[in-house]
């Protein structure tokens, strides 16, 4: 019944009693008004009694209620159990298998990912229901085969769980089958992740010209060059009068020159110099000389000084389209996981490089879709393997810091626990997600089971460590050059200055 006034009700249920003497026995379907009038005009009879249907460990029964005619305004306060939540009501929550061996949790002997039990212990908490974790048929996340689904969204879709409880991406293509909760848990992305190789240096003898591309040296030697040619022009020609232009000009130019690339080199190797400018022209050009040679030294100093202070990590690739570029590099990813789903709906240039590149991988190496993680981790392990997947997969797996990530910038979406299409419990559960969003503890959980970068646990190199000499073996490469240029030089002298007396001798004896 609805939409009937309460003495009218009691009118035709008085009638009734009278021809179904001496007992009556009515199931009343009603809404909730009529429902109130019907109990609170039971409330003024001493000699009625309420039972209402409760939830216990061994089931749901009956449990005598008190009834009064005050009590009962409110007719939700005859039923006692929707004030204790669920009341221990088992729900089936489905969870994938963790098998990366990292940030786990064991449940029935499986380990599943910790994160997300966590949160489930909390809903369990709050709405005060109790579960049963069971894996799915097909331990995969989930994929569409002409309209029926494997792993945990073929559980929703069959109804064999009330709740997929884990890390479970919002995706268009998943709504088809099962509602996600709101707020979601976290934010995901898609990276790569590879084993870092190891950092080897192979160009210890050309480390004094790493502060500086060539075409840098190459520009700054023709700057070189012209400078000593114009301070040498500028200085012949304000001091003409000290040389014979018609008897030594090729020997007072010589001379002119090499003093100003003395003087000009000592200049770029910051040392200082004794010839004085008496010229505003050639105080102009040594200024900006000085000022370029300044900038110059500094940032040069600076560079090598972060070389050797400094480790720098070169990655292999830096972005999808490099890695679709590296032959020596196999690709793989989880098939049933929601990167394929991003794949097939990206039109990225990368993201079809990197799938066409994977479809000839397969033929050779099917593993390379597989569902199981551990086999992906274990070609990460034997090197040269990049494993595309979501970010808080990838950075449960870095246990020992020998694993990297980059990130694709694609794939950007967010975490939520799913529930079968129009669940009953959804409204309820996500109020209560939404509560243990708004308090903060949503956030915190994910602090406890995802630190930062700096509290990953990662040992820190400590810098500056003791310099070895393969390290610095190009400056006495530089040294031993010097050394062997300057001996040449030397050599050349003596044998000059020696011909020149010799030559001196000879004609003071003629």
């Amino acid at each position: 019944m609805s939409s009937f006034r309460e003495e009218h009700l009691l009118t035709i249920l008085g009638d009734v009693e009278k021809l179904l003497k001496p007992r009556l026995n009515v199931l009343l379907l009603s809404d909730v008004t009529t429902s109130a009038s019907v109990l609170r005009h039971l409330g003024h009879s001493a000699k009625a009694r309420l039972w209402t249907l409760m939830f216990y460990p061994n089931g749901r029964n009956f449990t005598h209620v008190a009834l009064s005619s005050e009590a009962v305004i409110n007719p939700m306060d005859v039923f006692p159990n929707v004030k204790f939540g669920y009341n221990g009501r088992q729900l089936t929550a489905v969870m994938k298998e963790n098998n990366y061996g990292y940030s786990y949790m064991k449940v029935n002997e499986r380990r599943v990912f910790g994160f997300s039990f966590r949160i489930l212990e909390l809903l369990a908490e709050a709405m005060n229901f109790s579960y049963r974790v069971i894996p799915p048929r097909e331990d995969e996340w989930g994929q569409n085969i002409n309209g029926s689904w494997t792993g945990v969204f073929g559980m929703l879709q069959r109804r064999e769980a009330d709740l997929a409880s884990d890390i479970l991406t919002i995706h268009s293509d998943r709504t088809a089958v099962a509602d996600y909760l709101l707020p979601p848990i976290a934010e995901t992305k898609q990276v790569i992740m590879y084993k870092k190789e190891e950092d080897v240096d192979k160009d210890h003898l050309l480390i004094f010209l790493r502060p500086f591309r060539p075409y840098v040296f190459m520009i700054f030697g023709v700057s070189l060059i012209t400078c000593i040619i114009f301070l040498s022009s500028i200085r012949l020609i304000h001091n003409k009068d000290q040389f014979n232009f018609n008897k030594c000009q090729t020997r007072a130019w010589t001379m002119q020159a090499t003093t100003t690339t003395f003087e000009i080199l000592g200049a770029s190797l910051k040392q200082g110099s004794t010839i004085r400018s008496s010229r505003d022209s050639e105080r102009v050009l040594v200024t900006g000389w000085w000022m370029l040679t300044t900038v110059i030294s500094a940032v040069y100093c600076g560079t090598i000084m972060a070389i050797f202070a400094v480790k720098i990590e070169n990655p292999p690739f830096s972005n999808m389209a490099e890695l679709a570029a590296r032959d020596d590099y196999k690709i793989g990813y989880d098939s049933t996981s929601i990167t394929e789903n991003l794949f097939q709906n990206s039109r990225r240039s990368d993201v079809m490089a990197i799938k066409q590149r994977v479809q000839g991988l397969s033929t050779r190496d099917p593993d390379i879709f597989s569902s199981n993680d551990t086999k992906h981790l274990q070609k990460v392990w034997d090197g040269k393997y990049a494993y595309i997947s979501g970010l808080l997969l990838t950075a449960i797996s870095n246990v020992n810091c020998k694993l990297k990530v980059i990130d694709t910038k694609f794939g950007r979406a967010f975490l939520a626990f799913y529930l079968p299409k129009t669940s009953p419990f959804r409204q309820d559960f996500q109020k209560s997600m939404y509560h243990l969003s708004d308090s903060g503890i949503l956030q915190r959980t994910f602090q406890e089971w995802f630190p930062s970068s700096a509290d990953d646990g990662c040992q820190v190199e400590d810098f500056p460590k003791s310099m070895s000499l393969v390290k610095i073996q190009s400056i006495f490469f530089v040294v031993g050059v010097g050394l062997v240029c300057s001996s040449m030089i030397l050599v050349t002298e003596i044998v000059w200055y020696k011909t020149k007396h010799t030559m001196a001798d000879h004609r003071a004896h003629q």
